[in-house]
C-alpha cells in the first residue's frame, strides 16, 4: 500500500479526493431535498384532511399560501439540471391550489390525489439520484423492491376508488367491480405488509378487516361513503410507510437510529 501511494501521481490523488468530495456534496444536497419534499407532502396531506369542510376559510388560504411559498423555495434551491422538474411542480401546485376552494368534495379529493401522486413521483426520482451516488447496490435494490410493491398497492387502490365511483353513479355491475377490486387491493396490501414493521402490520390488519366486510357484503349493504372512507384511511397508512422508507434509506449509517425517532407514528385506529 505504501508503494502504491508513492507511485500514484499527485494529480490523481487530488482528482480522487475531489470526486469523493463532489459525490458527498451531491448526496447531501439530495438528502436535504428529500427532507424538504417529505415536508411538502405532509403539508399537502394536512391541507386535504383539515380544510375540506372549510376550503375558503382564512386558515385554509394561509395553508395554501404556505404550500405555494414552499414550492418557490424548492425551485430556488434545486440545482440547474433539476429546474424543469421543479418548475413543473411549482406550476402544477399553483393550478391545484387556485382550483381547490370551489371544488365539490369529490373534486377536492381527486385533485389532492393527483397532486400528491405527482409529488410522490418527484420524490422517487430524487431518492433514486441520492441512492445512485452511494456505494451499496443492495440499498438501491431494497428501495426498488419497496417502491414497486408500494406503487402497485397505490395503483390497486386507485382502481378500487374508480369502482366505488362507478357504484355511486349507478353503473351496471359496479358492485361486482368493487368486490373484485377489494380482493386485488387486499392482495397488494398483504404483499406490502410483509415488508413493513409491526405497527404497520397492525394498521394494515384494521383496514384488511374492513375489506373482509366489503367482500362478504351484498350491494347496498355498505354505503359508498364508507367504502371511500376505507380507502382514505389506507392512504394515510401508505403515506406513513413511504415516509418511513425515505427516512431510513436517506439516513447515514451512524444516524439511522436517531432518524428512526423522527418517523411519524402510524395511526392504529381507523374507521
Amino acid at each position: 500500500m505504501a508503494l502504491l501511494s508513492i507511485i500514484t501521481p499527485n494529480w490523481l490523488v487530488r482528482m480522487t479526493k475531489g470526486l469523493s468530495s463532489s459525490q458527498k456534496s451531491r448526496r447531501d444536497h439530495y438528502r436535504s431535498q428529500i427532507s424538504d419534499l417529505r415536508s411538502l407532502l405532509w403539508m399537502l396531506h394536512d391541507h386535504n384532511t383539515r380544510y375540506i369542510r372549510c376550503p375558503q376559510s382564512p386558515q385554509a388560504s394561509k395553508a395554501r399560501k404556505e404550500i405555494a411559498e414552499y414550492c418557490d423555495k424548492l425551485l430556488v434551491e434545486c440545482n440547474n439540471p433539476q429546474r424543469p422538474l421543479f418548475r413543473v411542480l411549482k406550476s402544477r401546485m399553483e393550478q391545484v391550489l387556485s382550483s381547490l376552494p370551489n371544488q365539490s368534495k369529490a373534486g377536492w379529493y381527486a385533485i389532492h390525489h393527483r397532486a400528491s401522486d405527482h409529488l410522490i413521483y418527484i420524490i422517487d426520482e430524487v431518492t433514486r439520484s441520492y441512492l445512485a451516488e452511494g456505494t451499496l447496490d443492495a440499498t438501491y435494490e431494497e428501495y426498488q423492491a419497496f417502491w414497486q410493491t408500494w406503487i402497485d398497492t397505490k395503483e390497486a387502490q386507485l382502481r378500487y376508488e374508480q369502482a366505488v365511483m362507478r357504484l355511486m353513479e349507478g353503473k351496471t355491475a359496479a358492485w361486482q367491480s368493487v368486490n373484485l377490486q377489494s380482493r386485488i387491493l387486499q392482495k397488494r396490501m398483504h404483499q406490502l405488509s410483509l415488508m413493513s414493521s409491526g405497527d404497520a402490520t397492525l394498521a394494515f390488519d384494521r383496514v384488511d378487516n374492513r375489506f373482509d366486510s366489503v367482500i362478504r357484503s351484498t350491494e347496498e349493504e355498505i354505503p359508498a361513503s364508507s367504502l371511500i372512507k376505507i380507502s382514505q384511511d389506507l392512504s394515510v397508512i401508505l403515506l406513513h410507510l413511504f415516509d418511513r422508507e425515505l427516512i431510513v434509506r436517506t439516513a447515514e449509517n451512524e444516524t439511522v437510529t436517531a432518524a428512526s425517532e423522527d418517523i411519524k407514528a402510524l395511526p392504529l385506529k381507523t374507521g
